[in-house]
C-alpha cells in the first residue's frame, strides 16, 4: 500500500472539500468540483463516486480491498458489495465518456485498482500530493514513553510527573476542541442516485395517462424525502417518456445508479402497480413488485414503493412513516393527479386550471395534506409571476401550507412553501425557522436547496443563491440546462455567456418561447453583441402575439438601448412602463432599478417608496443586487445618497438589513444558514 494512503496503520478518509485537482493521464480530476475533464467532455460523478476516485488514485495503482474503499469512501459504515459496484460501474461509464483514459480493473476477491491508458496514472496536485502529504510511519509507542526516550537520565519519579502533566495538557487541549464553536457539518453525501422514468399506462385510456404520470410523480417525491438518495428531478426523468431501449444509457444520460420503471394499470376502484429497479451499471434488475390494491389505498402503495426502492438501493430498511398514510377517495384521487397534471403544463392557464381544482380537491377532502400543499404552491407560483392576483394568492398559499402542515408537520413541500410566504411577507426569521427544519428533515432535497436559494436571494447574496442553485443541478445536467429559470440565475451573478449557451440550447426545443428570447437579447446585449441582439429583437418582434411577449419585445429593445448608450429612447420606453403600471406592466421595483441605472436617483426612491408601500412581494431586497447591464456600479452610487439612506432607515427596511448584516457574520464563518 503507498505510504501516502496509510497513517498510523489506518486508511486514510477522502475529504472532497480538500482535495487538490489532479491528472490521470490526459484527463483532469476536479474533486471539489465532482468533475472529471478530457479534451471536449466533462463528466460529474455523485461525491461518493468522486471519492472512490480519489482513494483509487491516492493508492498509486496498488491493489484497493472492499474493505479499504468502505474505510477511505464510506468513513468505516458497513455497506453492500451492490453500493461499491455502482461506484465502480459510474466510474467505468465516465472513463468510457473520456475516451478510455482509464479504467478499474477489478481483481477477483483481492479489490480494485486505477490504471491510467498510458498506464502511468498521475495523480499529483500542485504540491506532487492528493489532499494528503506524505507521512512517515508513527512509530508503535506512546506519548509518555516517547519522553522517557528523549530523557533517558530522567528520574522515574520525575518522568510520571511529567507525563501525568502532559495527559492534564492534553486533555485540557481536548477539552477546548470540544467545546469551542463550530460550523455546523456539511451535508450527508447521498448513498447513491436513482431517477423515476414515467410509468407506462397499461388502461387501454389515453386520456388515463394522468394518473400513471401522476403516480410515478408521486413516487419521486416520496424518495426525494429520503435524505440518503439523490433523486433526478421531474424534468429530466420525464424527458425520456415512451423511450424504450437501453436502460443503461438512459441512465449514464442522467448521470444515475439506478432507474424505477414499471407500470399503471387502473379501473374502476382497482388499480394494479407493477415497478422494478434496474441496476445502471449491469442492467439487471434489482427489485420488482407487482401491487392489486384498492385505489383507495394508493398512498400506502406509494409509501410500499419507495420504502421498497430505497431499502434495495441503501441496504437499509426506512423508519416507519412519522404519520399513517390515510385513506383517499379514489375520484379525489384521480381530481388530485389531473391538478398534477395541469400544473405541469405550465403557466398560465395550466396553473390557473390546477389551482381551479386543488381548490376543490381540498373542499372535498379537508384532511389529506398534499391536496393543500399543492394548493399553496399552484397559489404562491401565480401570484410570483402573475402580480394581478398576488395578494390573494398569497394569502391562499399561506394559509394551505398551514392547514398541510397542521395535518402533516413533516410535508416537505408545504414546509418549502410556508418558507417562501414568508420571505414574500419580509418575514426573515420565520422564513430561516422553517429552512432549518427542512435542513433537519433532508438537507439534500429538492424543496431544502430549492428554499435556501430563494432565501439567500432574497437576503442579497445572490452568489451564494446560485450556488444552492448549482448544487441542485450540478448533478442533473439536463434539468439544469432546460430549465428557463437557470438564465434568470446566471443572469444575477453575472455569467451572461453561459446564459447565452443555455439560451440558444433552450430555444432548440422553444423556437417561439419570446421569453427565452428576450434572455438570449439581452446576454448578447450586455457582452456586447449587438448586432446579435438585433437579430434577436427581430425575431421576437415576429412572434408577438399578447401582452407578455410585447413586453419580452420592449424588455430586449431596452437591454438594446442600454449597451449602446441610447439613454433617450431608454427613457421613453420606461414612460412607457410607468404609464402602463399596474394593468400591463406590474414590475415596480424594476421600474425604480431602471430609474438607478439611469441615474435619476430621486425618480428611482420615489418608485422604491412605492414599492415598499405596496410590500412589493419578492425581490425587493433583491433587486439592489442587479449584476448585468451596469445595474451593479448605478447602484454604488445610490447608495451614496440622502435619498437612499432614507429609504433604508424605514423600519422593515432596518429589520432586513439587520437580518442581511447577521447572514453576512454566519456566511462569513461557515456558511451556514443562521
Amino acid at each position: 500500500m503507498n505510504e501516502r494512503f496509510v497513517r498510523a496503520g489506518v486508511i486514510a478518509r477522502v475529504d472532497l472539500a480538500h482535495a487538490p485537482n489532479f491528472a490521470i493521464g490526459r484527463v483532469e480530476v476536479r474533486p471539489t468540483r465532482r468533475q472529471i475533464a478530457a479534451e471536449g467532455s466533462i463528466e460529474t460523478v455523485e461525491p461518493r463516486v468522486m471519492r472512490v476516485l480519489v482513494a483509487l488514485a491516492l493508492a498509486k495503482g496498488e491493489v484497493l480491498s472492499r474493505d479499504d474503499l468502505i474505510e477511505s469512501c464510506w468513513d468505516g459504515v458497513i455497506v453492500g458489495e451492490d453500493a461499491i459496484n455502482r461506484c465502480i460501474g459510474r466510474l467505468r461509464r465516465a472513463a468510457e465518456a473520456t475516451g478510455n483514459a482509464f479504467s478499474i480493473e477489478t481483481m477477483p476477491r483481492i479489490g480494485y485498482r486505477l490504471i491510467a491508458a498510458d498506464a502511468s496514472a498521475s495523480a499529483a496536485g500542485a504540491d506532487g500530493t492528493v489532499g494528503t502529504r506524505p507521512d512517515s510511519a508513527v512509530p508503535e509507542q506512546t506519548y509518555a514513553s516517547a519522553l522517557l526516550a528523549f530523557f533517558p537520565a530522567m528520574s522515574r519519579r520525575t518522568s510520571v510527573i511529567l507525563t501525568f502533566a502532559m495527559l492534564v495538557l492534553l486533555l485540557a487541549g481536548y477539552g477546548a476542541w470540544w467545546f469551542w464553536p463550530r460550523p455546523p457539518a456539511a451535508p450527508a453525501e447521498p448513498d447513491t442516485s436513482v431517477a423515476v422514468l414515467p410509468f407506462v399506462n397499461l388502461s387501454g385510456d389515453p386520456g388515463k395517462e394522468y394518473f400513471s404520470d401522476g403516480f410515478s410523480e408521486e413516487l419521486l417525491s416520496d424518495l426525494s424525502a429520503d435524505a440518503r438518495l439523490r433523486v433526478v428531478a421531474r424534468t429530466s426523468a420525464f424527458a425520456f417518456k415512451g423511450k424504450t431501449g437501453n436502460t443503461q444509457a438512459i441512465a449514464h444520460a442522467l448521470h444515475v445508479d439506478a432507474i424505477v420503471e414499471g407500470s399503471v394499470r387502473e379501473a374502476g376502484d382497482r388499480v394494479r402497480i407493477n415497478a422494478q429497479l434496474i441496476d445502471a451499471g449491469n442492467g439487471y434488475n434489482i427489485w420488482s413488485a407487482s401491487y392489486d390494491r384498492n385505489l383507495a389505498d394508493i398512498l400506502s402503495v406509494q409509501d410500499e414503493v419507495a420504502r421498497a426502492v430505497a431499502a434495495a438501493l441503501t441496504h437499509r430498511l426506512l423508519p416507519p412513516p412519522p404519520m399513517p398514510r390515510p385513506k383517499v377517495d379514489p375520484a379525489v384521487y384521480r381530481l388530485y393527479l389531473e391538478g398534477i397534471h395541469q400544473f405541469d403544463l405550465g403557466p398560465p392557464q395550466g396553473w390557473r386550471k390546477a389551482l381551479a381544482i386543488f381548490d376543490q380537491v381540498t373542499v372535498k377532502a379537508p384532511d389529506f395534506a398534499d391536496g393543500f400543499a399543492w394548493l399553496s404552491r399552484t397559489a404562491d407560483d401565480l401570484a410570483i409571476n402573475f402580480d394581478a392576483a398576488s395578494a390573494a394568492d398569497f394569502a391562499l398559499a399561506s394559509a394551505a401550507a398551514q392547514r398541510a402542515l397542521s395535518l402533516d408537520p413533516h410535508n416537505m413541500m408545504a414546509r418549502d412553501f410556508h418558507a417562501m410566504v414568508a420571505l414574500q411577507a419580509w418575514n426573515w426569521r420565520g422564513a430561516a425557522a422553517d429552512l432549518r427544519v427542512l435542513q433537519s428533515q433532508n438537507p439534500n432535497s429538492y424543496f431544502t436547496i430549492g428554499g435556501l436559494q430563494n432565501y439567500y436571494g432574497d437576503m442579497g447574496f445572490p452568489d451564494v443563491a446560485f450556488a444552492e442553485w448549482h448544487r441542485l443541478y450540478a448533478a442533473d445536467p439536463h434539468t439544469y440546462t432546460k430549465s428557463y429559470f437557470t438564465l434568470g440565475e446566471l443572469r444575477k451573478v453575472g455569467r451572461f455567456r453561459e446564459e447565452i449557451d443555455v439560451a440558444q440550447a433552450q430555444l432548440v426545443d422553444h423556437p417561439r418561447d419570446t421569453l427565452r428570447l428576450e434572455s438570449l437579447c439581452r446576454a448578447y446585449a450586455a457582452t456586447g453583441q449587438i448586432s446579435r441582439a438585433r437579430v434577436v429583437e427581430e425575431r421576437i418582434r415576429s412572434l408577438q402575439t399578447d401582452l407578455d411577449s410585447q413586453t419580452n419585445f420592449q424588455a430586449c429593445g431596452w437591454s438594446i438601448d442600454i449597451a449602446t448608450g441610447n439613454r433617450a429612447d431608454a427613457l421613453r420606453l420606461l414612460h412607457i412602463w410607468e404609464s402602463e403600471f399596474p394593468d400591463k406592466f406590474a414590475d415596480v421595483k424594476l421600474i425604480a432599478s431602471d430609474y438607478v441605472l439611469l441615474g435619476n436617483f430621486d425618480r428611482a426612491t420615489d418608485w422604491f417608496e412605492r414599492a415598499y408601500e405596496r410590500r412589493d412581494f419578492g425581490g425587493f431586497f433583491a433587486s439592489f443586487y442587479l449584476r448585468d447591464l451596469g445595474y451593479e456600479k448605478a447602484f454604488e452610487k445610490y447608495r451614496a445618497t440622502a435619498a437612499y439612506k432614507a429609504l433604508t432607515g424605514k423600519p422593515l427596511f432596518r429589520e432586513w438589513q439587520a437580518e442581511h448584516n447577521r447572514v453576512a457574520a454566519s456566511l462569513a464563518a461557515h456558511r451556514g444558514l443562521p
